[in-house]
């Protein structure tokens, strides 16, 4: 195995494991919220177009201020 081989394999197992760890933490964060909003609207509204990612967002705060549940913050 030649140095370039090896830093190659190295350079694409870093950039998996960090793909990996960016979509754990946006997962834990809640960012992946509109990405599964937009799977759910596909399937069960095909006919609508989805609304913006940033009036989601306002829509979902909204929602979260309207409606308190058990949370941290």
């Amino acid at each position: 195995m030649t140095v370039s081989e090896l830093f190659r394999g190295s350079a694409t197992q870093l950039v998996s494991g960090a793909k990996a760890l960016s979509d754990y933490f946006e997962g834990v964060l809640g960012g992946d919220k509109y990405k599964k909003y937009l799977e759910h609207h596909s399937k069960h509204h095909p006919d609508e177009p989805p609304v913006s990612e940033r009036q989601w967002w306002r829509d979902y705060n909204k929602w979260q201020d309207d409606n308190p549940q058990g949370r941290c913050c």
